[in-house]
């Protein structure tokens, strides 16, 4: 159940094309869509079945028949976001998630094949540009997400069921730019469908990449991230504390002075988990301000 929270979270530390234009134009609208691939395969002990043990005399055990166990996951995640432009350096946004999951599970010779859609979240959105071309201070975002409604496969639905707190720091060496985002995600208590109650465990994150400009239109980015996560709890823990690092890889590419594309992919280095693919496209709505690609182009 918990693997949802983790991929459905905005990835700040993914800077567009041009890091100039993160922020949605001054009272304009920017409409972001995109889609994921989370991928997840499980093996893990389970009992499959009892056996009887003769110890002679009369006397036998019953032994439980240990053997593997296989889940695999796959899941598709679609967003769509509309941010506003406050002013110069402020934005504020709203964004919907949907899921569907389809999980194959083997236990010894049980098969099963599961599979479901739901609306995972609707949340609100701001982000903040604190420091830009500062003589002596790097280029920083600040940014924040409340959930406001969740309703998460396994949970009753719940107002503010979560809440995102982050910050990117990032330089512009051109072509290179080099990016530090970090954040921490509050999960309040959730009460189970079938009954019970579980507090879910925050979530902290550490991001760097580095993002190379190959050209006014196509930027490469790497990057590891660590991720920590603290355990769920009922009464007892569900579960240990958990680290994951990650690889992440990624491609901006501008369609248009409108329209920019991006495709990222994220798989785990060490710590358990699956890989992510996500494609995503940011565009300007309404009037357009005067393209930055063709200012660049201008100053060559």
């Amino acid at each position: 159940m918990v693997c949802c929270f983790a991929i459905t979270n905005t990835t700040h530390a993914d800077l567009p094309l041009t890091v100039d234009d993160i922020l949605a134009d001054k009272n304009r609208f920017k409409l972001d869509t995109d889609i994921s691939y989370y991928n997840h395969h499980k093996t893990f002990a389970s009992t499959q079945g009892f056996e009887t043990v003769d110890l002679g005399n009369g006397r036998s055990i019953v032994m439980p028949v240990l053997g593997d166990s296989h889940t695999n996951t796959d899941s598709l995640i679609a967003g769509v976001g509309l941010r506003y432009g406050v002013g110069d350096k402020f934005e504020m946004g709203v964004k919907g998630t949907g899921l569907y999951r389809n999980q194959r599970f083997q236990n010894g010779s049980t098969l099963a094949d599961t599979h479901n859609s739901d609306l995972q979240d609707i949340s609100l959105s701001t982000q903040y540009q604190l420091t830009n071309n500062h003589k002596s201070l790097p280029n920083s975002l600040l940014f924040g997400e409340l959930s406001v409604y969740d309703k998460t496969a396994g949970f009753k639905p719940k107002h503010g069921a979560s809440a995102l707190i982050g910050g990117t720091v990032y330089t512009i060496n051109d072509p290179i730019v080099l990016s530090l985002t970090g954040t921490y995600q509050y999960q309040g208590g959730r009460e189970l469908t079938g009954g019970g109650r579980v507090a879910l465990g925050d979530t902290a994150m550490l991001n760097g990449s580095v993002g190379f400009a190959v050209n006014p239109d196509i930027t490469l980015t790497g990057g590891v991230g660590v991720r920590h996560k603290w355990a769920d709890k009922t009464d007892n823990k569900l579960e240990n504390n958990s680290t994951q690092t990650t690889l992440n890889l990624g491609l901006a590419y501008a369609l248009s002075a409108r329209s920019n594309l991006t495709a990222n992919v994220r798989t785990p280095i060490s710590g358990s988990g699956g890989s992510t693919l996500s494609v995503g496209l940011s565009t300007k709505l309404g009037q357009l301000p005067p393209p930055l690609s063709q200012k660049y182009r201008q100053t060559q």
